[in-house]
């Protein structure tokens, strides 16, 4: 597995959702969404079967993690695109989608080329560090300067503690977070 590769894969298709948030709506953005949430449960219920998917198959045993369930990260993120566009107003949803698709392929990248000094989990110093100042560059586009490093130090700390998927979490915690500090 290429691991550069597959946060790559990561940071492109984060960027896409939020490309297809801000061109289509919050609206119709939960219901392409949720019809590919459809759609891709049928398509890894094929591989999950053992099934060849041409091009998913593909792509999947090119970058995927040892995993019980293929593409359970990706399903992570757009379920919690999902929940954060049916919850929270559509600015916190994109900024979500975008802190988790710069923060965690920034910090995985930067920790696996530059990280010597572990914190947790295997993740380093070097790494969370990267990804928080990548994340809180890219929310300047959408959010004031403090607002921004708030959000984006929030979702470092949540990467680096979360038991749970971080692609399922570290979205809602920024809707969250930015619903606190009144955003």
């Amino acid at each position: 597995m290429n691991e550069f590769a597959r946060q790559a894969i990561h940071l492109l298709v984060g960027l896409a959702i939020a490309a297809v948030i801000v061109a289509a709506g919050a609206q119709v953005s939960l219901m392409l969404f949720t019809a590919g949430l459809l759609g891709g449960f049928a398509i890894l219920d094929r591989v999950a079967a053992g099934k060849h998917v041409p091009i998913v198959s593909g792509m999947l045993d090119a970058v995927e993690r040892d995993v019980r369930i293929p593409g359970f990260g990706a399903i992570c993120f757009v379920i919690s695109t999902v929940f954060c566009l049916a919850v929270f107003p559509e600015a916190y949803a994109l900024a979500g989608v975008v802190t988790l698709a710069v923060l965690d392929s920034v910090s995985t990248m930067a920790g696996t080329a530059f990280g010597r000094h572990r914190i947790r989990n295997g993740k380093t110093w070097e790494g969370s560090l990267s990804g928080l100042a990548a994340a809180a560059l890219v929310l300047l586009v959408l959010l004031p300067p403090v607002q921004a490093v708030v959000v984006a130090g929030c979702a470092a700390v949540t990467e680096l503690v979360t038991p749970i998927e971080d692609n399922l979490v570290i979205p809602p915690v920024v809707c969250v977070v930015l619903l606190l500090i009144g955003a």
